[in-house]
């Protein structure tokens, strides 16, 4: 993978662009994001009561005056946001042309690079049935290439199970910031699980559900030997009228439910398809869809 995936004119447009986040991040270095908390040489934000344990230096004493109240000011500094990308490195990811897995490495790629010149702290995970490859948290355009050739040595293998995935990573002492979860989400225990861990380490995410057009509206012959691509169990099946209009009730049904998992979440969702100009997802799309601003 290189920066021949990406034309110079649509870096210079993309650089321009922000990983949207709708809550303040507790980043420890400046970037380009709002953390709230006290200190000094900051912008004011708001009061809240004092409690045992605050930094006095902080309190408001002209309420205290007034008010016999011990008040502390609060303010927004310029943080840095912990970005988790996870790829879906999972055998199912392989099919379609281009595959699914090179469009999902092509768009972990821009939203990495786009972190990176922020200089949020990017972490990207390849996972399948729990995580295959890991690189741990880089920041700043330096770390664009390793990352770049990161994402070139991952390839599709395994089964797909994102709860074990993230169970297993996020299980450990991990700062609460944006996950990016990039797949075709073909996973038999379903999304919810998944989405309640990262739900209850109060995580924010945005879902790229990625589709190859062979998926979305197969041609088949009347007679075709179907192959998990995941268990390589296989079956001759008669590919009637009805059963294909139930097959594409069931892509969209898929869609939908993955869909409606972000949306009781508060989180973006996009399924976005890889014969569809990769511009207009991560310029256009994207920003539609809540994902950038």
């Amino acid at each position: 993978m290189s920066n021949a995936l990406f034309n110079e004119d649509f870096l210079r447009r993309l650089e321009h662009l922000n990983l949207v986040t709708r809550r303040p991040v507790a980043g420890h270095l400046r970037g380009s994001h709002r953390s709230r908390r006290t200190g000094s040489g900051m912008v004011f934000s708001d009061y809240r009561p004092y409690t045992p344990g605050d930094d006095t230096r902080n309190l408001d004493w002209g309420i205290y005056l007034r008010l016999d109240r011990l008040i502390l000011r609060l303010f927004e500094e310029e943080a840095d946001l912990p970005v988790y990308v996870f790829v879906d490195a999972s055998a199912s990811m392989g099919h379609g042309t281009p595959s699914k897995f090179d469009f999902a490495r092509k768009v972990g790629a821009a939203l990495s690079y786009l972190a990176l010149l922020n200089y949020d702290r990017v972490t990207v995970v390849g996972w399948a049935d729990g995580i295959a490859k890991e690189l741990p948290a880089r920041r700043g355009r330096t770390q664009v290439w390793p990352m770049f050739r990161f994402l070139d040595g991952l390839a599709p293998a395994g089964g797909t199970d994102l709860d074990a995935a993230l169970r297993g990573y996020f299980g450990g002492s991990r700062t609460r910031g944006l996950v990016v979860l990039i797949s075709d989400f073909l996973d038999r225990g379903g999304f919810a699980p998944a989405a309640q861990w990262l739900a209850q380490f109060r995580h924010e995410v945005h879902a790229v559900q990625v589709i190859s057009p062979q998926e979305a509206d197969p041609d088949l012959p009347d007679q075709a030997m179907i192959v998990d691509a995941e268990t390589d169990a296989s079956s001759v099946i008669e590919m009637t009228p009805a059963l294909l209009a139930a097959y594409r009730e069931a892509v969209a049904a898929h869609a939908e439910e993955v869909g409606n998992v972000c949306r009781r979440n508060g989180w973006a969702h996009l399924v976005a398809r890889t014969d569809a100009p990769f511009e207009d997802l991560m310029l256009k799309g994207l920003r539609v869809h809540g994902m950038l601003r």
